[in-house]
């Protein structure tokens, strides 16, 4: 069967323009169809490398999907032709130049205009998983592939993810990363050193989950260098050294507490916006000319928060701090609102892209809401690029001039991936 199956895919071509329904298919999808074809075949270790370049030239970047690209390149270097090494190289830097990359993920996104879910079964999962195979055969060593494999890891839900097709080409892919980077069983030691002091070691032995920490005090940290090269700029090196077989992944993270409470906005991966609004009646809260905020003692406020996101974040927490004269109310209780009640917290909409495509969520963007005593909060496992608007209700229930904390949003496993709206004055009376 199989080898009826590689005779069957040898001919593709005329055999897909006998399929009555093809005429209607786009040129990429056609193209990306046949490449991924060239590579089945490539996998069972046929020769396609004459058929890819010669593909290849008939459709130039122009007509190939990502996903095209990828397959050409492990078809390509599973062969021998002469040019093999420039064609894989020009693919390579068109491919970088489409990177979507952050701090510890990165991925890529692709189209097959609108055939792209019905003949192709397109996810753009499936698309970051054939390019990690892709990127594992030509340049193994790229920390491309390692970000690739923890973004992918990060779309699961319940241990799988959305589809079969997603299943299948991740879990291959993971299972080449095992194989290529992570093939040494763990076996040694690591040392850490700051400035000219050592600091600690742990050793590893065998595959485990579980992390080490290693705190380092800032009083360590901000105190002058012991070496006498750095006396004049104080520059300090903190040094971990991996001694065995195995390998050694780690974070370095700084948690620090802010010297002034007048804290300004800033965006490092999310921006940030809040602004307030009565529920019953205008005047109930105005905001002043220097910025202040004036609440009426024991009425309703609405809470609004909106947050951009040029990028596609994991696992994140808006988080809106209240001014410590309000206390956070249920919509879903009785008497709270006459209105709005679909969401025991919270309104919220999600808007379309800057460039006005379509949502990809059309309804609440949220997956699960808290409220606290000082607090209230939104998460969601995944985000992608948009502008997503929340609001919550509290009340006035104390007089007095309060300094309300910035509104926040972060990646709860990346922190260093956050933004935040600035320090605000809140006076109720």
């Amino acid at each position: 069967m199989l080898n009826n199956a590689l005779k069957y895919v040898e001919n593709i071509e005329s055999e897909i323009n006998k399929l009555p329904y093809s005429e209607n298919w786009s040129e990429r999808t056609r193209f990306s169809l046949m490449r991924y074809l060239l590579y089945v075949r490539a996998k069972y270790l046929q020769n396609v490398a004459d058929e890819t370049s010669q593909l290849f030239q008939r459709s130039g970047f122009d007509k190939l999907s990502l996903e095209a690209i990828w397959w050409l390149l492990v078809a390509l270097y599973n062969d021998t032709i002469s040019n093999k090494y420039e064609l894989t190289g020009l693919m390579y830097k068109r491919l970088k130049n489409k990177v979507n990359e952050i701090g510890e993920t990165t991925n890529f996104i692709t189209s097959y205009d609108d055939d792209g879910q019905s003949v192709m079964l397109y996810s753009n999962q499936r698309a970051d998983a054939i390019l990690l195979e892709s990127l594992l055969h030509i340049d193994p060593k790229s920390t491309l592939c390692t970000k690739l494999c923890k973004g992918l890891q990060a779309h699961r839900v319940n241990g799988a993810w959305k589809s079969t097709q997603e299943n299948c080409f991740v879990l291959i892919a993971l299972d080449k990363y095992f194989h290529i980077r992570e093939k040494d069983e763990p076996d040694f030691v690591a040392n850490i050193w700051f400035d000219n002091d050592y600091c600690d070691q742990h050793q590893y032995k065998g595959r485990t989950t579980n992390a080490y920490t290693r705190n380092i005090s800032m009083k360590a940290i901000l105190s002058p260098s012991s070496s006498s090269s750095n006396i004049s700029n104080n520059d300090k090196n903190l040094i971990i050294h991996k001694d065995g077989n195995g390998r050694l992944y780690y974070r370095i993270a700084m948690n620090s507490a802010p010297s002034n409470l007048q804290l300004k906005a800033v965006n490092y991966g999310f921006k940030i916006e809040r602004i307030y609004a009565a529920i019953d009646d205008p005047s109930h809260v105005q905001k002043q000319s220097d910025g202040t905020w004036k609440f009426k003692l024991q009425e309703k406020i609405q809470a609004t928060l909106t947050m951009t996101t040029t990028q596609q974040r994991y696992h994140i927490a808006l988080v809106d701090y209240l001014p410590a004269g309000c206390e956070p109310l249920n919509r879903k209780l009785n008497g709270t609102l006459t209105d709005n009640t679909n969401s025991s917290i919270t309104g919220f909409k999600r808007n379309n892209y800057s460039d006005g495509r379509r949502p990809y969520l059309t309804i609440g963007w949220t997956d699960h809401e808290n409220l606290r005593d000082e607090r209230a909060e939104a998460f969601r496992s995944i985000l992608w690029p948009g502008v997503y608007e929340w609001n919550h209700v509290m009340r006035a229930t104390c007089a007095g001039t309060f300094i309300t904390p910035p509104a926040k949003g972060e990646e709860m496993y990346s922190p260093e991936n956050f933004g935040r709206c600035a320090t605000e004055m809140v006076i109720i009376d």
